[in-house]
């Protein structure tokens, strides 16, 4: 994060820059996976999801493969009534996703859990699911905070249009980011780029301006 920018600023250029990165407007999803364990995903996912939304006008869908995980409860407290493999029968109903508010932001789980469930055994229906998805949303946002971890993030790689690192400055190890970046790139994902989430500054504001 630059200073003098808020973390919502921040974010209206980051998906300026991917969209500059990504010259033909092509793509659909993102995936962002954390190099350490509190790196902070899901709050560049929610404000970059924000920014999209608000910003430029997207209909944006979150993916969460770890939402189950307890700490995330308190965060994620919804659940979905509609199962990832009826999606095959028809279009995508709303029921299938968790809408906030009025707004053009959804939220659906991906967990054996939840009411979404990655079938990653079946190569067509995996497909077809990403295509209806593609469809249904202007932008799709896979929230990997646990990183690579757990297989239900390793099986999005291939499948999205982009990666976005997401580091904890002056915290995560440099060698725990290769090995990030290593298991993505064996797993056929494109790597974009990386955000420093939560910088220190330890220059007081009005000293900072000054300079």
């Amino acid at each position: 994060m630059v200073r003098g920018f808020s973390l919502a600023d921040e974010m209206s250029k980051l998906h300026h820059q991917i969209g500059l990165i990504l010259a033909d407007g092509s793509y659909k999803v993102l995936q962002f996976v954390g190099c350490s364990h509190r790196a902070g995903v899901s709050t560049i996912v929610r404000e970059f999801a924000s920014a999209a939304v608000n910003h430029y006008g997207k209909s944006v869908l979150i993916l969460d493969p770890s939402c189950q995980e307890l700490e995330r409860r308190i965060n994620f407290n919804v659940t979905c009534e509609f199962g990832w493999f009826d999606t095959d029968k028809d279009e995508l109903p709303d029921k299938a996703f968790f809408r906030f508010g009025d707004s053009n932001l959804y939220f659906a789980p991906i967990s054996v859990h939840a009411s979404l469930v990655a079938p990653s055994k079946n190569i067509d229906r995996n497909l077809d699911l990403w295509a209806k998805l593609r469809e249904r949303f202007d932008l799709i946002l896979i929230d990997s905070s646990s990183g690579p971890k757990r297989q239900e993030a390793v099986d999005s790689f291939h499948n999205v249009d982009g990666i976005i690192l997401v580091l904890e400055a002056g915290k995560t190890r440099r060698e725990s980011a290769e090995g990030v970046k290593k298991k993505i790139q064996a797993a056929g994902g494109v790597i974009l780029g990386a955000v420093f989430n939560k910088r220190q500054y330890y220059i007081p504001d009005f000293i900072y301006k000054k300079l």
